[in-house]
Parts: C-alpha cells; sequence; structure tokens
C-alpha cells in the first residue's frame, strides 16, 4: 500500500500566516499545530487538494502558488507538499476554528509536527 500525499496551503496574508491547532483528542498529532491542508484524492492535482482542504477547513478561498518544500512523515512515510497559498479577492474575514492568523513572533509559542520544520525556517524569513 503506498503512503499518502499530504497537499498543505501555506497562506500568507499582510505579514500572518493561518495556522490552527489540532485536537487534543485527534487521533493523530493530537494538540499540535497544522497549516490548512489534507490528503490528495485518486486523481486529483496536489495543488488542487491544497486549496480544497484550506477551504473546507477554514472557509477561506484561496490561490494556490508555488510548491515550497516538501517532506516526509518520518513514522508513517507519508509525503507533504507544502504550497504558497494567498486569499482571493477581498481582505478575508476571520477564519473557522481551529485556525487563526499569527505572526512570526507567534509560531514559536506553537509545537508543529517535525515534517514542518523547512517550512517554519522559510516563514521565519519571510515574516519578517
Amino acid at each position: 500500500m503506498s503512503q499518502p500525499t499530504i497537499a498543505v496551503a501555506v497562506v500568507i496574508d499582510r505579514g500572518r500566516v493561518l495556522v490552527g491547532q489540532r485536537s487534543l483528542t485527534a487521533a493523530s498529532a493530537a494538540g499540535l499545530h497544522e497549516f490548512p491542508g489534507g490528503k490528495v484524492e485518486a486523481g486529483e492535482e496536489p495543488a488542487a487538494a491544497a486549496k480544497r482542504e484550506c477551504q473546507e477547513e477554514t472557509g477561506l478561498a484561496v490561490t494556490i502558488g508555488p510548491l515550497l518544500t516538501k517532506a516526509t512523515v518520518a513514522d508513517t512515510g507519508a509525503t507533504i507538499l507544502f504550497f504558497h497559498g494567498s486569499i482571493t479577492g477581498t481582505p478575508p474575514k476571520s477564519p473557522r476554528v481551529p485556525f487563526s492568523w499569527l505572526t512570526a513572533d507567534d509560531l514559536p509559542a506553537c509545537r508543529f509536527p517535525p515534517a514542518n520544520e523547512a517550512i517554519l525556517c522559510w516563514l521565519s524569513e519571510r515574516l519578517r
């Protein structure tokens, strides 16, 4: 059985990034922070999956840009594709809970899965 591919939207708007926190009772990565995203469905392009998952999870319409980086989840072997995302249209409304807009100063207090390390380094430079 092949390992899943996860498409993630790293949505940046006005110097902030869209981040959520998983439930403390989640089946995996409980309590950790995450960017909106999810599994790529059969026949779906990864960028389209990142857009779909972001809208489903946050209620925000986004445009998906280039692939920023990819990572492998150590314990499952899943591949995570991190895409640059931006808000479509007018200034965004508030995202659905548990997502919110965070600044670079907010990120060090968040706990992300290890596979997010490269994108967090990229964000620390990008959001300054």
